[in-house]
């Protein structure tokens, strides 16, 4: 965040994945000819799990409280958000997501702990943990029952010596005054990373 009061994460995930390369901007993404579908489920002070179940849905292509549906249903769906509940109703539907052959990608947690953190601890949902430019899993990521680890950055370190944190630079989004979100750059660090 910007200013540390951002309540969107999907902002600078969406431009690790696909932030657009060779104009001379910014970052480039990994897959910077992915498209993406850009959806918020939580504001500001944070939300329900209702309004994320409808979120996956929609993405998904399932019948959702809005009435409609995507030209196209998601191949993969990230989840940057984590609570410590356990919802039977989300475990069915990323089930349902899961049969329909969608990819459920959640961050495990920033929370350095091996508890469970939802949706990354549903069944059917691959969970990812953090590691640091050295490799090594990142101080603040959860561990346990995770399936994967990739670079979250650590902003603590400065390890390769360039003089700038070690976290993972991408786009960011500060919604903590009116209007649209004022879009910049900088370094974040955590398993959404």
């Amino acid at each position: 965040a910007l200013a540390g009061t951002s309540s969107c994460p999907g902002t600078p995930v969406a431009g690790t994945v696909a932030a657009s390369s060779n104009n001379g901007e910014g970052v480039a993404g990994v897959a910077w000819g992915a498209r993406l579908m850009p959806l918020r489920a939580l504001g500001v002070d944070g939300g329900s799990s209702f309004y994320v179940i409808q979120a996956v849905r929609f993405a998904a292509g399932l019948t959702n409280d809005s009435g409609t549906l995507p030209a196209q249903p998601a191949d993969i769906i990230n989840l940057s958000l984590g609570s410590p509940f356990f919802s039977q109703a989300s475990q069915n539907l990323y089930t349902e997501v899961r049969n329909r052959g969608v990819i459920v990608i959640a961050s495990a947690g920033n929370e350095a702990t091996s508890a469970p953190n939802y949706p990354a601890a549903y069944n059917g949902v691959v969970s990812v943990s953090a590691t640091t430019i050295s490799g090594t899993l990142a101080p603040y990521s959860n561990f346990g029952a995770v399936d994967a680890a990739a670079p979250g950055g650590f902003n603590g370190t400065d390890e390769n010596g360039d003089g700038f944190a070690d976290g993972v630079v991408s786009v960011l989004g500060d919604d903590s005054n009116p209007g649209p979100a004022q879009l910049g750059y900088g370094a974040l660090s955590g398993t959404s990373m």
